[in-house]
């Protein structure tokens, strides 16, 4: 319960973010709803996180989309790519950080792709590199940093004290 109402948190704190910032292309996007349930996929349990992924994707959609599914996918999909892929290479900030802004730059594109193959966006792949990517990056990498430590505390299991 306590994961939900911090992905939760995320979900309000990403809307306000957008809400206020939301005037351009050159305004980057922040997820922190995907940093988050990579955080639970991560050092929580990885079904936990495919759970939260299917609810809150399809709350995502339901919000900000017009079309049911893109990030129902996503956002159950890219937690999971997380934590099979730092499970090889070694859980530390730095690959953390890595491999976290590389996932959003995948979803970023695979959020694009869809979204330019169903005709949901005018953007072109020019505007998304030169003016979106770089700088959705840079703040989602900010986040990530800023987030490491209280997510890695808040979302790792806590040993059960044996009774007796």
């Amino acid at each position: 319960m306590k994961v939900f109402i911090a992905l939760f948190l995320l979900f309000l704190i990403e809307g306000t973010w957008a809400a206020i910032f939301s005037w351009h292309y050159v305004t980057p996007f922040l997820y922190l709803t995907l940093i988050g349930l990579m955080y639970v996929g991560l050092y929580g349990r990885f079904e936990a996180a495919f759970g939260f992924g299917l609810v809150f994707g399809l709350l995502y959609d339901i919000v900000y989309t017009d079309l049911l599914g893109i990030y129902l996918f996503t956002f159950s999909l890219i937690p999971l790519l997380v934590s099979f892929v730092l499970k090889y290479i070694g859980e530390n900030f730095f690959s953390v950080v890595i491999t976290f802004t590389f996932m959003i730059l995948v979803f970023s594109f695979g959020i694009f792709s869809v979204m330019t193959a169903v005709g949901g966006t005018t953007m072109t792949i020019q505007t998304l590199l030169v003016e979106q990517i770089p700088g959705t990056l840079v703040a989602n990498a900010i986040a990530i940093a800023l987030l490491y430590v209280p997510m890695t505390r808040y979302v790792a299991p806590r040993p059960v004290a044996k009774r007796g």
